[in-house]
């Protein structure tokens, strides 16, 4: 069952995972579902899965984050999800994730310290 409500996924300008968790570096797409290259795993550190953001203010946190102790900058796209397989309050992890180039988010707020 797909789940549509609030979730983020954050990428890197050219659509590639941010890989801050050692994860296998992975290319999005948009408008296909996006599925992990591993076989799925319910467990938080081992196996595939897809982590997104569970809200819009999570996902600019990590946004702000991310920027400011690694110099990355990245895109936001809301996203809707299949199957969670864990789930934290900062974090989700999924089957699945799908998005268009419709769903990024362009309101943003500035980084400023």
């Amino acid at each position: 069952m797909a789940r549509t409500a609030g979730y983020y996924k954050i990428l890197r300008p050219n659509m590639t995972s941010v890989g801050l968790f050692g994860a296998t570096p992975m290319e999005y797409r948009c408008n296909v579902w996006n599925k992990p290259k591993e076989p799925v795993s319910n467990h938080p550190r081992k196996g595939g899965g897809l982590w997104v953001a569970p809200t819009r203010t999570v996902a600019l946190a990590l946004r702000r984050y991310v920027l400011h102790q690694h110099g990355i900058c990245v895109r936001i796209f809301k996203c809707t999800i299949g199957e969670i397989l864990y789930e934290t309050n900062g974090r989700v992890k999924t089957d699945k994730l799908f998005f268009t180039e419709h769903d990024e988010v362009h309101d943003l707020p500035s980084l400023s310290k």
